[in-house]
């Protein structure tokens, strides 16, 4: 599941937390350690788990649906 939303910029990407201020953008990682946007969308679900994890929590509703099965 992703927890931000990516806005394209003029050469880069800005990736932000739809919960709080939270923002980090492609420029700020080195293409030499990988890809910077699977860098940003790491960096962006570690702050999701860390800052917010009780409400990045599925739904009651989404867990119904999954022990319906």
């Amino acid at each position: 599941m992703r927890h931000y939303t990516i806005t394209m910029m003029k050469g880069f990407s800005k990736f932000k937390c739809p919960l709080c201020r939270y923002s980090v953008t492609t420029r700020e990682f080195s293409n030499q350690n990988g890809s910077c946007r699977t860098q940003a969308a790491k960096v962006m679900n570690e702050h999701a788990t860390a800052a917010h994890w009780h409400r990045t929590a599925m739904s009651p509703s989404h867990t119904q649906m999954w022990l319906a099965r």
